[in-house]
């Protein structure tokens, strides 16, 4: 399948250009270390504690659900930092934690490196060093395709599962709790993969269909300088999507990306998953993670939510036009009409 996110890579914005320089430091770092998380794995079959998988839309709130869930402390996560060595996810965090964890820092030789995730985002990228990383480059790793999207069953059968698991599970030996990510590219096909996983807890963050469409509409125009490219996750009718006007494919990202979630995971246990608005979320933050350690059997998150505020400000604001919005909403109606 065609790689959006690389064919139009140099369409990017400024901002958001890659780092040629970045990407070949990264790529010697990869000769000398990936062989090392090889050996690595050998002592490793599957993770020890929980690993969390956030899912839903881009721009649904995953980048600040993850970000909350990681102010508990009751998780690792990737952070930037760990992004670096996504190729040797042990050894970076190894090295994290010499550099990061106050515990290992004798006469504070490194408090000026150490950083805090703030809750705040830019397209789901964060600043700082311990700030939440999507991990994409981890998770591409193991899959046939670049793009985050659907699989079909002969893709599927070319996932590393076991890679996946051994690696996640040499995270998890450095920080000894369970580990929480954006799983986008399993999230299309949850259902194989919660089989395949059996540590593998799903959150589905759900927001407004109208301001999400603003937001991904944004997100296009703030990647690329233009809504007219394809920006992020492919659902499975991305083919009938490709061609369709740029309100009618962000109208239909949000439709059918919400409904293949929901449909592979309505059938899994309940302590496998849970399902919540970024709304709910925003206004009663505390009263999620309780629940949500209820349902998932983690008391951990509930320890110490000292971090985590009454309430959140919610990004749900008017930015685009009536105009724009009315469009949006009508190409949304019409695309949800025809499915029933």
């Amino acid at each position: 399948m065609e790689s959006h996110i690389l064919k139009h890579a140099n369409d990017r914005t400024e901002i958001f250009q890659p780092n040629e320089r970045l990407d070949h430091l990264i790529s010697r770092l990869r000769i000398m270390l990936e062989p090392i998380q090889q050996e690595v794995n050998q002592s490793f079959s599957n993770p020890e504690y929980p690993v969390i998988g956030i899912v839903g839309c881009p721009r649904s709130g995953t980048t600040f659900m993850t970000q909350l869930l990681a102010a508990t402390g009751a998780v690792s996560y990737p952070s930037n930092l760990l992004s670096r060595f996504a190729y040797a996810p042990y050894l970076g965090a190894l090295i994290q934690q010499l550099l990061m964890n106050p515990e290992y820092d004798l006469g504070n030789e490194f408090s000026d490196l150490r950083s805090r995730s703030e809750f705040s985002s830019n397209v789901g990228k964060t600043s700082g060093a311990l700030g939440i990383n999507e991990f994409f480059h981890f998770w591409r790793r193991f899959f046939p395709i670049h793009d985050p999207g659907h699989l079909t069953e002969a893709e599927l059968g070319q996932v590393r599962i076991d890679n996946i698991r051994q690696e996640l599970a040499s995270i998890q030996s450095v920080y000894r709790k369970p580990f929480i990510s954006k799983i986008m590219m399993l999230q299309y096909n949850l259902a194989y993969f919660a089989e395949k996983m059996p540590e593998l807890k799903i959150i589905h963050v759900k927001r407004d269909p109208l301001y999400l469409m603003q937001s991904m509409s944004e997100a296009r125009v703030k990647y690329y300088g233009s809504d007219n490219i394809w920006w992020s996750v492919k659902p499975k009718e991305y083919s009938f999507l490709k061609d369709a006007s740029p309100a009618t494919q962000v109208a239909g990202q949000v439709l059918f990306t919400e409904r293949a979630i929901q449909n592979q995971i309505k059938d899994l246990p309940e302590d496998r998953w849970f399902e919540v608005s970024y709304e709910t979320v925003c206004k009663q933050p505390r009263e999620f993670i309780v629940n949500l350690a209820d349902r998932f059997l983690m008391p951990e998150f509930v320890r110490d939510l000292s971090q985590i505020e009454a309430t959140y400000k919610s990004g749900n604001t008017i930015r685009l036009s009536e105009h724009e919005l009315k469009h949006l909403k009508k190409e949304y109606q019409l695309l949800e009409a025809s499915q029933e």
